[in-house]
């Protein structure tokens, strides 16, 4: 049967006791020598509380054990003399249960404060902006076969890209189109880029401007274009800037063709 906790002692300090002293049994002087235990109780043999220490004389000439309160007084007194520079202290692991006791609820009140104060900060001002949804829902109406009359600049503009474009499996590019006013959007999602570096991805953008060119007066217009790969959106190019490493572009840049930043409480928005 195993015993998982108790009480257990370790020496943490031995002295030669200093000054007159006689063992009461062998009558030898100058004999004695202390030795302090430090008590503890463990879980697991991990010590947890420290317990009050205990000292145990022996004498060096008849090995016969006694205690503080076994000894007569003037014993005990040239022991605390000996004990007066350098008294023994207790070691730190003696009590480690209570620091990692003590540590471990010093963290979980901490996360607990930490947690409550990321929440609340949370419903106060977590917000939703709506336009990012938009972009998605139309990243996912981009179609390999655009129709002639439902989008025609897709249409148009897939005709322009297969002929002239090179190194990209085109026929499995999806086109989306849309216009607002003054503003057009053009997206295109390109699932096959492995065989094409990062560096000259860009060129498939310069080839979109071209083709637009081409067949659409694009000088009325601002010309928002997202390229997104098989992870995530790879180029952007706005009026305003544009993201064209190839590998990780800021869709967010495209946020702007769907108008002004529109802010709403995260609880007012229907899921």
């Amino acid at each position: 049967m195993f015993i998982f906790f108790g009480i257990r002692a370790s020496p943490i300090k031995t002295r030669k006791v200093e000054g007159n002293t006689t063992c009461p049994y062998c009558q030898s002087k100058g004999s004695f020598a202390a030795t302090t235990f430090g008590k503890y109780f463990h879980i697991l043999w991990i010590p947890f509380l420290p317990l009050p220490k205990m000292t145990i004389l022996e004498c060096a000439h008849c090995k016969k054990t006694y205690t503080i309160k076994e000894l007569p007084q003037e014993i005990g007194q040239a022991l605390n003399k000996t004990d007066a520079l350098k008294p023994p202290k207790r070691p730190l692991w003696q009590g480690c249960g209570c620091l990692i006791l003590a540590a471990i609820g010093l963290i979980i009140v901490v996360l607990s404060i930490a947690s409550g104060l990321f929440w609340r900060n949370k419903e106060v001002n977590d917000v939703i902006d709506v336009r990012s949804t938009y972009l998605h829902a139309d990243i996912e109406k981009a179609t390999m076969y655009p129709d002639k009359d439902m989008d025609s600049i897709s249409y148009k503009l897939k005709k322009c890209i297969d002929y002239n474009v090179e190194g990209i499996n085109t026929e499995k590019i999806g086109y989306y189109s849309k216009l607002d006013h003054n503003k057009l959007l053009i997206l295109l999602q390109v699932n096959d880029l492995r065989k094409t570096e990062a560096a000259s991805r860009k060129e498939l953008v310069f080839a979109i401007e071209d083709c637009l060119a081409s067949f659409l007066e694009t000088k009325g217009y601002q010309v928002y274009i997202g390229v997104n790969g098989k992870w995530n959106m790879v180029l952007v190019k706005t009026p305003v800037g544009e993201s064209l490493g190839g590998k990780f572009a800021k869709s967010n840049m495209l946020l702007p063709f769907y108008g002004e930043k529109p802010i709403f409480k995260q609880h007012s928005i229907k899921r």
